[in-house]
């Protein structure tokens, strides 16, 4: 039986999150950005988009997945409107350049460790690779990497995690130390990483659900 996200119950979620925001906001290490409806929205359609290719077997880092990688930043940015597209053409092209300077290392490393790996460790090793300096996508870091991880997370059997009003202090507090790290062969990175992937992969095996799934022939 193949499992694909349960888009009602994310959308859901996300909302309550956005009702708390502003007093969760306040308290983090590093306030973020305004949670918008266009976001949520935009959130949504990125996991539709996901879905369809969980109902193709798409792996998502093979040559043709990346693709597709690259698009979920697009749908959690811009959405799927042409003419927004349109507007957003040189941003969007831009991103394309940065994604393709960046993803090899990344990949690389997923497709070394998937098979080894438990779910939250390799859901875990590509956020805080894509997130880390230099950051995979120009923008949309932290809302597309949460898709992605749950792709890998559900790949290997796990539930996912999505942010709510309960968890999301936890997880953009850890998230920001690791945005805040060099990635790559750093000092920096030897010292400071290792704790918070550690912090981070205990967070998501304490946070996932299987309430944001669907089970589908």
């Amino acid at each position: 039986m193949r499992k694909l996200f349960n888009l009602s119950a994310i959308e859901e979620s996300l909302k309550g999150f956005q009702r708390v925001f502003p007093e969760i906001n306040d308290r983090l290490a590093i306030r973020r950005e305004e949670l918008t409806d266009a976001m949520i929205s935009q959130i949504v359609d990125a996991y539709e988009f996901l879905n369809s290719l969980l109902r193709k077997d798409m792996d998502l880092f093979t040559p043709a997945g990346l693709h597709a990688l690259l698009e979920m930043n697009h749908i959690v940015l811009c959405g799927t409107d042409k003419q927004i597209r349109a507007q957003y053409y040189f941003h969007l092209e831009e991103t394309r350049q940065s994604f393709l300077r960046q993803i090899r290392p990344i990949k690389d490393w997923v497709l070394r460790k998937r098979k080894e790996s438990d779910p939250y460790h390799l859901a875990t090793g590509f956020y805080s690779r894509m997130l880390s300096r230099p950051q995979l996508f120009l923008e949309g870091n932290h809302r597309t990497g949460n898709v992605i991880l749950n792709y890998l997370l559900i790949s290997k059997r796990s539930a996912p995690y999505i942010v709510c009003d309960y968890n999301a202090r936890g997880y953009f507090d850890i998230s920001g130390d690791i945005k805040f790290t060099e990635n790559g062969n750093y000092l920096d990175t030897a010292l400071r990483m290792p704790g918070h992937r550690s912090r981070f992969r205990t967070f998501l095996k304490s946070q996932v659900r299987e309430q944001y799934l669907n089970d589908t022939e």
